[in-house]
């Protein structure tokens, strides 16, 4: 039984593979799911170590296809939300997945150059 199912939202942070490497966020609706593969529509956030604030979501929508046993992170939003319109907020010491009304921490996945 797969873990997420069609219309679920999610946040997938990549694992780092590198020191150096940026955090590379995925939020997005899923689309299919077929055992550990996930398929899943919305935005990439990429954060990088010497950038310390703003706001950006990096490019159009895109499809990612991932798999549940890569290492990789991912949270489960509710099931109302827009993720269209969600942005990361980010400051020196803390960085937030955002709508306006809907809120999640991320500061423990922010690189500190």
């Amino acid at each position: 039984m797969a873990s997420f199912g069609e219309g679920d939202r999610i946040v997938l942070i990549d694992r780092r593979l590198f020191k150096d490497d940026n955090t590379r966020i995925f939020v997005g609706v899923v689309e299919q799911a077929d055992g550990a593969l996930i398929r899943a529509r919305g935005f990439s956030f990429h954060v990088s170590a010497y950038d310390v604030a703003g706001q950006e979501r990096r490019g159009d929508e895109r499809v990612r296809v991932f798999s549940m046993g890569a290492g990789d992170i991912v949270y489960q939003l509710p099931r109302e939300l827009d993720t269209s319109r969600l942005m990361l907020k980010r400051s020196p010491k803390s960085m937030t997945l955002s709508d306006g009304e809907y809120a999640m921490d991320l500061s423990d996945f922010l690189l500190r150059a």
